[in-house]
């Protein structure tokens, strides 16, 4: 029986697995069959906004040089700001719903037409919100002669202007968001993979596994992943609202991005604990200080990213060291993807400090870097991930059918007699105020395998197996407590309808026994008692009535011989 069970198993799982090649086979056929009968459509060929790159000039040791187009690095010298001139065209103010888009980065900006202001960013509170997207209205300067914009930039140097925008507010948001799209994909997908994430952190919560800690670990670090890409793109600005709420998540997320990480790596590897968890508290502390400099007005928040990247510095070589140990010394193969995710980010991460305190790093492209590390990373953790919980799920797997075994008969697929004791030390405990048990008993089994042999006499037992189970599928519980010898025990109303269920077992009995063996049949017994305070629910009594039971049992026997 458990041979055909396992059978069986096998024959489902390659029907799993033909039903995911098949339709794996149909998604191949509709790409196929998409080239095959490839359809162009005229669709909507402008795809880009209007840019206003053109005809700049900018004001340096009181003249004005010309721009010969953006983006581009100007060199400030000594100056704290810097200042862009235009002329208005026709063609320019004859379009009054057109926007005018411009992106500052570590700068506040005012704008102006002609002598007019009519644009402030950031209420005129010169602090360093860093980069954020501006969007004028073409209406404000369409009787203007001159556009004049001014970067306040924090820090001095030089400074990058980046493309303006003049077109409708669609196209505008189309492009900005086409621009961003990897940001928005990376940030989807990190949203995917947590959800996955923590849906089996909860499965093996539920299966009492320690696995699902550094599960939710990796969950967290995906979150702040993603947010912080997304947020630090600014495309989450473009319709407006509290942009400071963007600004500062995108730098909380950027401070804390390393913390479930080092979690992660301190609760699968047994090396490097003590100097994860300085490393873990120091980010911590460091994102909390940093915070209560900005709020106090003493230090601006991106002055504090200096100790964020020595923090890096040291975190990702003690990570590193730590997946060395686990992969290459104890030979951990569960991590060797992660391990080289690990070295990949670590090269990446301190090829992007060292270009950015070099002034070679671009600012459009602060994240790009780290994203391609990042999602080599990822990459890894989830092979590494995947790899570890279908081992776990084997473990699982064999677990469970070992766990089943103990407690079921594999011949008659009946509870045995272990599932018996526990039910009966569960119905101690439960308080029941009404407990019934029927035995039954295979008569002349012995005379079965004399003269059929024993392969008759386990058929006999089955048949009266499969009999008891489905008449009695009411019961709480039907056991083979021994080897002829069958137990259920039923609780509540369903003791009142035994008298009419024993009728229903004997013609069950009657309709699958072979007339030709040796036996009369199966003899059944039962006793049932009622409890109460005055007369409480305990092992003993139970044992009494176990006997009662067998004591019926016994009478039918003998009757049955005399009538046979």
């Amino acid at each position: 029986m458990m041979r055909k069970k396992r059978m069986n198993a096998a024959i489902s799982s390659w029907q799993g697995r033909f039903v995911f090649a098949a339709a794996g086979i149909v998604i191949f056929m509709a790409v196929a069959s998409s080239f095959l009968f490839a359809t162009e459509l005229e669709g909507l060929k402008k795809s880009q906004a209007q840019r206003l790159d053109t005809g700049w000039a900018f004001f340096l040791e009181d003249t004005w040089e010309p721009i010969e187009a953006l983006p581009c690095t100007i060199d400030m010298q000594e100056e704290e700001s810097l200042i862009l001139q235009r002329e208005v065209t026709e063609e320019e103010k004859q379009n009054a719903q057109y926007v005018l888009a411009l992106r500052s980065r570590y700068a506040s900006v005012q704008v102006w037409a002609d002598e007019a202001l009519i644009y402030e960013a950031a209420q005129g509170r010169r602090h360093a919100l860093g980069s954020m997207w501006h969007f004028i209205p073409a209406s404000s300067f369409a009787d203007a002669k001159e556009l004049t914009i001014e970067f306040y930039v924090y820090g001095g140097g030089q400074y990058t202007v980046e493309s303006i925008l003049l077109d409708a507010p669609g196209s505008i948001r189309y492009t900005l968001l086409r621009a961003h799209i990897f940001d928005i994909l990376f940030c989807i997908i990190c949203l995917m993979l947590a959800l996955l994430a923590l849906l089996a952190a909860a499965l093996l919560k539920r299966w009492k596994s320690a696995m699902y800690r550094p599960l939710l670990a990796f969950t967290l670090f995906l979150l702040l992943s993603g947010a912080w890409i997304i947020l630090d793109s600014k495309i989450t600005t473009i319709n407006g609202g509290n942009y400071a709420l963007s600004y500062f998540l995108s730098y909380a997320a950027f401070y804390l991005l390393q913390v479930p990480f080092l979690i992660y790596i301190r609760l699968i590897t047994m090396n490097c604990r003590r100097l994860l968890d300085v490393l873990i508290w120091g980010m911590l502390i460091n994102a909390g200080v940093s915070f209560v400099l900005h709020m106090t007005g003493l230090m601006q928040i991106q002055n504090t990213a200096v100790a964020v990247h020595v923090l890096t510095v040291i975190s990702l070589p003690a990570a590193t060291l730590a997946l060395w140990k686990s992969v290459i010394r104890q030979k951990n193969r569960n991590l060797r993807f992660t391990f080289l995710g690990m070295l990949t980010i670590y090269v990446l991460g301190l090829i992007s400090i060292a270009l950015y305190y070099m002034d070679r790093l671009v600012a459009t492209n602060s994240t790009q870097l780290y994203m391609v590390g990042l999602s080599i990373l990822i990459l890894g953790l989830i092979i590494d991930i995947a790899v570890s919980f279908g081992q776990f799920w084997k473990v699982k797997e064999s677990a469970d059918l070992y766990r089943q075994l103990a407690v079921e008969d594999s011949m008659t697929e009946l509870l045995n007699r272990n599932a018996f004791e526990n039910h009966l030390t569960a119905l101690a405990q439960s308080g029941a105020e009404r407990i019934a048990f029927v035995v039954f008993d295979v008569d002349d089994l012995k005379q079965i395998n004399d003269q059929r042999g024993h392969y008759m006499g386990d058929w006999a037992i089955y048949t009266a197996a499969r009999c008891i189970k489905r008449v009695f599928s009411c019961a709480e519980g039907c056991y083979r407590i021994g080897g002829d010898e069958f137990a259920v025990i039923l609780t509540g109303k369903s003791v009142l309808a035994i008298p009419a269920l024993l009728t229903d077992f004997q013609q069950e009995i009657s309709l699958h026994w072979d007339p030709g063996l040796p036996s009369r049949g199966v003899s059944c017994g039962w006793a049932f008692a009622e409890f109460s305070q005055e007369a409480p629910l305990s092992m003993e009594s139970l044992a009494d009535l176990r006997e009662k039971a067998d004591r019926s049992l016994y009478r039918q026997k003998q009757e049955r011989k005399k009538t046979v």
